[in-house]
């Protein structure tokens, strides 16, 4: 709906609505001179505005690079408590998607680029991974609300790297989607199985590595031919979780 509609749904100026906007309270996407927001959300608001609690105020984080620098340099040093408290002051005021797009990703990243170049052991880049799984389970809950759909998240065959595949599930899942998060290195019958068993809208590969990325092709086109009313996404490295979020929507 428009956001002139949804203001009226909830019984707000305009202005009002649109200030909720620009705060990330209510999140909408810019379509033309105006903005687009989901049902859903204004559902959501609208609850908890007759609960009696005022929607979340966002924060603006005027440089990404130096949050994204500061947890690198926790992790690296697996300094897994000043890293736990340092997301948690983060998204207390924005998004998991973007706390894992513009900060987690970054960093491991840079972790990646100092394994390949031997500044990083084996040993700390696994542990700066373990630590960021456990960083991003943390706030991966389910949002309140009816939720947007239901997905299939997982990794193709050989794939063992986990992740990526955690950070999708994560965002969509903030994103209200319900989300079956399924383990690494699945075989692509396990996930057809279970694509059949829940019925789901969506089903996300995720890859960390460019032969993860080309498994995560072919995978993604097996259980299409298997379930064709079934909307299947294969991820590559680099890619972004809004992006993501985006296609996950139908949004072209």
């Amino acid at each position: 709906m428009q956001l002139r509609e949804a203001a009226d749904a909830l019984g707000v100026h305009y202005q009002t609505a649109y200030q909720w906007v620009r705060q990330g309270s209510l999140p909408a996407c810019k379509q033309g001179r105006g903005y687009e927001v989901d049902e859903a959300d204004v559902r959501v608001l609208a609850a908890r505005r007759r609960a009696g609690r005022a929607p979340a105020r966002a924060i603006e984080v005027r440089d990404w690079q130096a949050q994204a620098d500061q947890l690198y340099a926790a992790i690296v040093a697996g300094q897994e408590t000043h890293a736990r408290h340092w997301v948690a002051r983060l998204t207390a005021g924005v998004t998991l998607t973007d706390v894992c797009e513009r900060v987690i990703a970054p960093a491991l990243r840079r972790i990646g680029e100092g394994w390949a170049t031997g500044r990083v052991s084996i040993a700390q880049e696994h542990r700066a991974s373990a630590i960021c799984e456990r960083l991003i389970a943390v706030h991966a809950a389910q949002p309140p609300g009816r939720p947007r759909g239901c997905a299939v998240v997982a990794t193709p065959p050989g794939e063992r790297h986990g992740l990526p595949a955690l950070m999708a599930a994560a965002c969509l899942r903030e994103d209200r989607w319900l989300v079956h998060h399924l383990a690494a290195d699945l075989p692509v019958t396990e996930v057809t199985q279970c694509a059949r068993d829940v019925n789901p809208g969506l089903v996300v590969f995720s890859a960390a590595t460019q032969a993860g990325a080309s498994a995560a092709v072919t995978a993604a086109a097996e259980v299409a031919a298997a379930s064709p009313e079934l909307r299947v996404l294969a991820g590559r490295p680099g890619d972004s979780v809004r992006e993501l979020i985006r296609l996950a929507r139908g949004r072209a």
